[in-house]
């Protein structure tokens, strides 16, 4: 292989507006051997890119303006399709940067990666509205998705999604790493009060299941009000399709003002404290690629309430998370049992789950298996074996 390999990424943005995705995408490439690569990342201009945009560095980025809520941009397609890059890789699926993709395969014949990061979940595929089908159908049709070099999975459950779409590419599996928390003493020196704090931190949109956790708390705090009195849920997280309404709605009719506080999205330093004040983490989702909140969580030595389908089943095994569902009568009684344990055993709990984060997610870990998939893909060799070729 030659000293450096040109690589271009593409991601929908390098702000925090991209949720999970700037740690996920950034963090990951940092970690990269910048002696044998030379990336560049490709993405959009934002309201927060003048704020976050340092935060890539050393990593060259250039940013376009986008036409349109699809993201199209003629200057970005024309800087990809003439660049130099040896193989390009998109982070995200259904924008712009998708079709851009099977234009760059098709015009220069060069290697072609996707990292659909959850966006082939069932849950997302069977909720898709009638007109995103039908639009879907037509931009993005089976034949286009295997023309495409290899996907990335970030766990067995995405890798079995991928091939349920009807995907017959080869499939890395890959997992998302985490930057451990420099300053631990910052959970000693947070201020705390009285209460335990159960925290969810993310995106506020149905598909993770928030709404069924209000209404099942609800009903314990109707019920059983001796269960809650030390506790209260945390919800950080920006409103994706206004959903923060309908959530803000139902701690009013379930009468849950004293146990739950809308905090808003937090960032950087602003999050880390909302980690080190928690007691434990919730993520009650539908559906998850790989949560980059859990492998932070556990990062804080947070004890880890989540469903199968957060796709980290390493967490269970490894006593790191309690398992919960997101049938409402099912999921009372798994939180009843979790507000009953003790302390050092909630303790136990995290120590394990960040045992578990820096022998398995770490970027490091990460960055050696993309590295070793793209010298592969680029020098004809044989695929690695973590690459599932049906």
């Amino acid at each position: 292989m030659e000293r450096n390999m040109h690589v271009g990424v593409v991601t929908c943005s390098v702000s925090k507006k991209s949720g999970g995705l700037l740690d996920a995408v950034r963090d990951l490439y940092k970690a990269f051997d910048t002696k044998k690569y030379n990336i560049t990342v490709y993405s959009y201009k934002d309201a927060e890119t003048e704020n976050d945009a340092p935060s890539w560095n050393p990593l060259p980025i250039e940013l376009f303006q986008k036409e349109n809520n699809f993201l199209y941009s003629k200057e970005m397609q024309s800087r990809v399709l003439s660049s130099e890059n040896q193989l390009l890789h998109i982070h995200g699926l259904w924008r712009f940067h998708h079709v851009l993709i099977n234009r760059w395969k098709s015009y220069t014949k060069r290697i072609s990666v996707i990292s659909p990061h959850g966006m082939l979940d069932p849950y997302i595929i069977e909720n898709q509205g009638f007109f995103k089908r039908i639009v879907s159908a037509f931009l993005f049709p089976l034949k286009k998705f295997n023309q495409i070099d290899c996907y990335i999975a970030l766990s067995v459950a995405e890798h079995n999604a991928i091939r349920a779409y009807g995907i017959q590419q080869p499939i890395a599996l890959i997992p998302n790493g985490i930057n451990l928390p420099k300053d631990m003493s910052l959970k000693k020196r947070i201020k705390k009060d009285s209460k335990k704090h159960l925290l969810f931190l993310g995106r506020l949109h149905p598909k993770k299941g928030i709404d069924i956790l209000l209404n099942a708390l609800g009903i314990i705090q109707k019920q059983e009000p001796q269960v809650l009195e030390n506790w209260v849920l945390d919800i950080v997280g920006w409103s994706q399709e206004n959903f923060e309404e309908r959530l803000q709605e139902i701690v009013v009719q379930q009468q849950l003002e004293s146990v739950v506080v809308f905090h808003g999205p937090k960032f950087d330093k602003e999050k880390e404290k909302m980690y080190a004040k928690a007691h434990a983490y919730i993520l009650p989702s539908h559906g998850e690629g790989l949560p980059m909140t859990v492998l932070e969580a556990w990062s804080w030595d947070l004890p880890v309430l989540m469903t199968k389908e957060c796709n980290i089943p390493e967490g269970f095994a490894h006593d790191a998370a309690i398992e919960i569902h997101t049938v409402e009568e099912v999921l009372i009684k798994e939180l009843v049992t979790f507000f009953t344990l003790d302390q050092t055993t909630l303790e136990q709990m995290g120590k394990k789950g960040r045992t578990l984060v820096e022998a398995h997610f770490t970027w490091e870990q990460s960055a050696k298996k993309l590295e070793t998939l793209y010298s592969c893909l680029m020098s004809g060799k044989e695929l690695p074996d973590f690459v599932n070729l049906k």
